[in-house]
């Protein structure tokens, strides 16, 4: 599967992207990231994802160019030149200098576009859903500023995936430190009630998802009753149906919860998704 390179705004070979300019990113993961989806040559969500990211820029200290939009443009061209309809479009920023740990006052820094054909998720887990386990070991510090922005250091949430894949699930569910409900692994969470949907909200210690905030408005437009708060996990016991969202799965429904769910059907969760799709 080739990748395309844009490296500070020029287009690159892989193997010009050398440890000079990766090192404080592999070094200390002192950067951020945006993942985006384009379909039809046409990127989704463009403008909510970079002021996502320019949010998590702002936590860290970061710069970000002032023509980054004129970038869209760029991307889209490539998209149309080497035909890739359906792409998987990763947005990666990080700090320039200085080589030791302390940053001081440095803000400048690099960026890497990476672009490749997009490897959807088998159909059989939107058919029947995907197995999740709540994580016993990792949890969402809804203190700490970090949760809120797409850090490059996801180890914590790698680690929950692995988790769950010893315990023969697909998926991990986390708990915020006050335990209550957060988010699972790489996507934001939400449970269905007598055809209410519920979703931990953000001062739970979540992202706040850019399909997490497609799917209010869909309800809105179709009057589904939306309720953000905080939830514990005995709360999805009597769940009709649970989901998750991210920018790559879109919406994807969940069969079981270990221990303590199993899934009724997925009639939201597929009218849902469909809506989505159509977007």
């Amino acid at each position: 599967m080739r990748t395309f390179y844009i490296l500070d705004k020029k287009k690159v070979k892989e193997e010009s992207i050398t440890i000079p300019y990766l090192k404080r990113g592999f070094l200390y993961g002192d950067g951020i990231f945006e993942t985006l989806r384009a379909k039809g040559s046409k990127i989704f969500m463009w403008h909510q994802h970079i002021r996502r990211l320019k949010k998590g820029a702002m936590v860290c200290g970061l710069e970000i160019p002032d023509d980054i939009d004129s970038m869209k443009e760029e991307i889209e061209k490539l998209l149309k030149k080497h035909r890739i309809k359906d792409a998987y479009i990763r947005i990666n920023l990080w700090r320039k200098n200085p080589e030791s740990f302390d940053p001081a006052g440095e803000k400048e820094a690099h960026i890497l576009v990476m672009v490749r054909r997009y490897h959807p998720y088998p159909e059989k887990f939107y058919r029947e859903g995907i197995r999740c386990i709540i994580s016993k070991n990792y949890f969402r510090n809804e203190k700490s500023s970090l949760v809120y922005i797409k850090s490059l250091n996801y180890l914590e949430n790698i680690l929950a995936r692995m988790e769950a894949r010893r315990e023969k699930c697909d998926d991990a569910i986390l708990l915020n430190t006050s335990e209550y409900l957060a988010c699972a692994a790489v996507s934001n969470l939400f449970f269905v009630k007598k055809e209410r949907i519920y979703t931990p909200s953000l001062e739970c210690g979540i992202l706040k998802g850019t399909v997490r905030d497609m799917v209010f408005n869909i309800c809105k437009r179709y009057g589904i009753k939306t309720e953000e708060g905080k939830f514990y996990p005995e709360e999805l016991k009597d769940a009709d149906e649970v989901f998750l969202t991210n920018t790559l799965m879109c919406l994807m429904p969940v069969k079981e919860i270990k221990g303590i769910f199993e899934s009724k059907g997925f009639k939201i969760s597929s009218f849902l998704r469909e809506e989505l799709e159509k977007l």
